[in-house]
């Protein structure tokens, strides 16, 4: 039942992404032969999302390439990263210390060697330093048509109304609220999913 609802979310998250981005259909998810970067972070719910969402892609064939730069502190024994060989085989992984504050786009542009025309950032948790800014400063240069953050829903100020409104006032000091402004603040084409674990 959970991997069921993972997939369904999954699949609803790129199918709004990409209408976001302007796609007229989503149907056949029209990625015109696309490059996709998922940033993962080391585990969690987060670990999965990013592990569904390469395998939903791959299973679309106007993707040329997948990669997942994931954080180096993550367990390789442990699921979804150790399923990644067999579930995932034509995903190209790049290990890289995501927590390094000194990590710069040119250090990302290096260890990635490519540009990507969608991304998706799945570990970030601030913009002002590391991997973070130079995701968001990397998807700048390389004018890529999309980048979708996976955000929390821990950047709200507690209210007791349920559901909880996307107009509820967040935490300014949120390394996350930082990281929406600061793309906004480049001008991305950007869509920040809040979810609630």
């Amino acid at each position: 039942r959970q991997f069921s609802v993972l997939q369904t979310t999954m699949k609803a998250i790129i199918a709004l992404s990409l209408l976001l981005a302007g796609a007229t259909s989503v149907s056949g998810f029209s990625l015109s032969m696309s490059s996709a970067l998922i940033v993962q972070n080391k585990g969690g719910g987060h670990g999965e999302l990013g592990f569904q969402l390469a395998r939903n892609l791959s299973s679309n064939s106007k993707i040329t390439s997948i990669t997942i730069l994931q954080d180096s502190a993550c367990n390789a024994a442990k699921e979804p990263f150790a399923s990644y060989a067999t579930d995932i085989p034509n995903v190209k992984i790049v290990k890289a210390d995501l927590a390094d504050e000194s990590m710069t786009a040119s250090d990302m542009q290096s260890l990635l060697g490519q540009s990507y025309d969608y991304v998706w950032d799945n570990a970030s948790k601030k913009a002002s330093c590391g991997a973070g800014k130079a995701v968001i400063d990397c998807v700048k240069e390389w004018n890529s048509k999309l980048l979708t953050y996976v955000s929390s829903a821990g950047i709200y100020k507690p209210k007791d109304e349920f559901p909880m409104p996307e107009t509820t006032p967040v935490k300014d000091t949120a390394g996350q609220v930082e990281y929406e402004k600061y793309a906004v603040e480049k001008g991305l084409p950007f869509v920040s999913f809040r979810p609630q674990y």
